[in-house]
């Protein structure tokens, strides 16, 4: 369903920010409003405050929590190392063998091909450990990336993350980044009334052949090095690869000997469907970056798989990167832990099928009931609501208030990149109950937002 030609009123003025404690940093997320919740228990989709109330996280604790809030999990964790809970960085343990031997089993089955795994801590470190071995492989050539893509914010990942915000305290950076179109097919200048338009087709392949794109060709003194693309666009608004452009490019950027870099730190362990993002397009990676899902989000911990040779011995010996806390014996225990539960869950890609054919009834039903809402979108366990505005973040502070009037509280995902679009991704394991309370605070939110709209117009 599209409306996006409906004008909108001007946008209600955002929250103010709330007073930040004299003994804290306000540069994270914390204190975008006021007052900002204290949480003290959750339990399923719901997490509790200090004064007693509820919220419904829709999001699933920024993309981590798939399995929902499950106290067992830690506890059954913090079991498998009680004997050994730390480890000096350069030991080995047959946690970290057996955790290891899991995860590479799982990417071999899921590309056809052996690789070896390596860990880090959270996602930007992981898609730096991906670059360093992109580096040993290919050097220091170019790197292709999207528009609207987001890698991290560390001084080297805020380069290939789209938004200049992110660089914007770190100065120039040394990364040579080529930015393609923004894939999004619902706002692709190409894009016509009958479809998706040749000239798209053709962009996908002129990187490359001719020099004024800035990508230079096989053969060159300085190849190309890697093309790092997410299978879904997530600060970017959700965003969608056309999978036939997204394979025409895969193609093309390996013929011009660069690896490729797919980062699943979101999209990973069942968030778009199939256990991984690249599953849903076709395309055979190199080097898979994987991070929130592994841990249920209870411990900063990534994995980086990289098909062989890419991480052998002889091209990448010891010593070449290392991190105190990457393989310690917590974080392993959790995704062992998670790795288990996975595995118990009988029929979990049915279930995510149910949670997206849900997710996508009340989308359509929200769209149909609320002008605000251009389109929509569902992607596995992924809903986008398109806005005909900036308004995600008044909605998403609307949504948080309601827990203040005694009804639950939504927590909502939008970013600082795509204003216009709202994402709900709640845990995989929400039951129908729960996504109807959602379903059901979701719409008097958007009321709510109406009408404030309406009396700001007056």
């Amino acid at each position: 369903m599209t409306m996006s030609h409906i004008t909108q009123p001007s946008p209600v003025p955002s929250p103010r920010h709330a007073s930040v404690p004299p003994f804290l940093s306000g540069g994270d997320f914390t204190y975008r409003w006021d007052p900002a919740p204290v949480f003290v228990r959750a339990e399923g989709v719901r997490l509790h405050d200090d004064q007693g109330r509820v919220y419904l996280d829709a999001e699933a604790a920024n993309g981590t929590a798939g399995l929902g809030f499950d106290p067992e999990l830690a506890a059954e964790a913090a079991r498998r190392v009680a004997a050994v809970p730390t480890l000096p960085s350069f030991c080995e343990s047959d946690l970290r063998l057996r955790v290891g031997r899991r995860l590479a089993d799982r990417f071999e089955a899921a590309t056809g091909t052996a690789g070896r795994v390596a860990f880090e801590l959270g996602g930007a470190q992981g898609m730096e450990l991906a670059m360093r071995i992109v580096a040993a492989n290919r050097g220091n050539g170019p790197v292709v990336t999207f528009q609207g893509s987001y890698h991290g914010r560390s001084p080297y990942t805020a380069q290939l993350s789209a938004d200049a915000r992110y660089r914007e305290l770190l100065g120039g950076g040394s990364l040579d980044v080529i930015r393609l179109p923004y894939p999004d097919c619902r706002r692709c200048p190409h894009r016509t009334a009958a479809g998706c338009n040749p000239a798209c087709a053709e962009s996908a392949i002129r990187p490359g052949r001719e020099s004024v794109t800035g990508i230079p060709a096989a053969g060159s003194p300085v190849p190309l090095a890697a093309f790092v693309l997410e299978p879904l666009l997530n600060v970017g608004g959700m965003a969608l690869p056309d999978s036939g452009h997204l394979r025409r490019l895969v193609d093309h950027f390996r013929s011009l000997g660069a690896l490729i870099v797919v980062d699943e730190i979101f999209t990973g362990m069942y968030r778009t469907g199939p256990e991984w993002g690249f599953q849903l397009h076709g395309i055979e990676p190199d080097i898979v970056v994987a991070s929130k899902g592994l841990t249920n989000g209870l411990s900063a911990f990534s994995c980086v798989w990289a098909r062989e040779p890419l991480a052998a011995p002889d091209v990448f010996p010891p010593g070449t990167h290392s991190s105190t806390y990457a393989a310690n014996p917590w974080s392993l225990a959790v995704v062992d832990t998670v790795l288990d539960r996975y595995e118990a869950w009988d029929g979990r890609e049915e279930a995510v099928a149910a949670l997206s054919a849900r997710l996508t009834t009340m989308a359509e039903a929200l769209a149909a009931d609320h002008p605000v809402i251009a389109a929509v979108q569902v992607v596995g366990a992924v809903a986008r609501l398109e806005l005909a505005g900036p308004h995600a973040p008044e909605l998403r502070a609307i949504a948080t208030d309601r827990a203040a009037s005694g009804r639950p509280g939504l927590l909502l995902a939008s970013t600082g990149m795509a204003k216009d679009v709202l994402a709900l991704h709640p845990p995989l394991t929400t039951g129908e109950a729960d996504l109807a309370l959602i379903h059901e605070g979701l719409d008097e939110v958007l009321r709510t937002f109406a009408s404030r709209a309406r009396n700001h117009a007056v």
